[in-house]
């Protein structure tokens, strides 16, 4: 059995004739490893890499990537664009050698956790789901042209006039919620988020009862004063679901 040890290796993978840019987060353990997809929000200011440590930390790999048109991946930027995107990055970590394909999970934040709800609910390799103060519905989080405009200067190719269509195009997440009830999800929101705050999230919960809920009442949007806390749920719930 092969053994392997922690590392972090860059990586390219290619999209539609772009490049999409990532690392790889290598965990220490014999034979190939449980694994992490890392999806970051709209822009994605946030990384959440302190993620991708705790994991790599407890023997996992994680594998962060930018989206086309984003922190200097290529291509242009689109909301729809995200899933393609998955779709490539998910083809190339299954190719390696230290990923074992039967425990292999998404965790995304903001915009990449309405990403990981709605592309984890439709793809059964992925075995759980992790969503950080996801997005459910943008009808019900409506952003102002000022927000649009700010994150349209972050990316390549979108106008903040496109951008803000692509989101009010977005279907809910209820719209998969049939297909999450099988599948293992954690989400975790903050009581202090302005951004999508704690009335985001009924219709959810009460359309998928066997999502595991965490509020905490002391976070904002990216969970800044209770990180350490987060990480930590992530890892130790992820661990408890692919561990075999």
């Amino acid at each position: 059995m092969t053994t392997f040890s922690a590392g972090i290796d860059s990586v390219i993978i290619q999209c539609k004739g772009s490049k999409i840019l990532g690392a790889l987060y290598r965990g220490t353990g014999d034979g190939p490893r449980p694994t992490a997809v890392l999806i970051h929000g709209l822009p994605g200011v946030e990384k959440n890499l302190d993620i991708a440590y705790g994991l790599r930390d407890a023997g996992w790999n994680c594998l962060t990537f930018y989206h086309r048109g984003a922190w200097g991946s290529g291509g242009i930027y689109s909301l729809p664009g995200r899933q393609e995107d998955l779709s490539a990055v998910t083809e190339w970590i299954l190719g390696q050698e230290c990923v074992d394909a039967g425990r292999l999970a998404l965790v995304g934040h903001s915009a990449g956790g309405y990403l990981v709800l709605t592309a984890g609910a439709m793809d059964p390799r992925y075995r759980a789901i992790v969503a950080i103060c996801p997005l459910l519905s943008s009808k019900q989080a409506p952003l102002t042209p000022a927000e649009f405009e700010e994150f349209a200067n972050f990316l390549q190719g979108i106008t903040s006039a496109e951008l803000q269509s692509q989101w009010a195009a977005l279907a809910p997440v209820e719209s998969v919620a049939a297909r999450l009830r099988d599948r293992p999800v954690l989400i975790m929101t903050g009581r202090e988020d302005s951004v999508f705050p704690p009335d985001h999230y009924p219709p959810l919960k009460e359309a998928v009862p066997t999502i595991e809920w965490h509020e905490f009442n002391n976070g904002d949007h990216s969970l800044s004063l209770c990180r350490r806390e987060a990480v930590e749920l992530t890892v130790k719930w992820l661990v408890s679901q692919l561990t075999h």
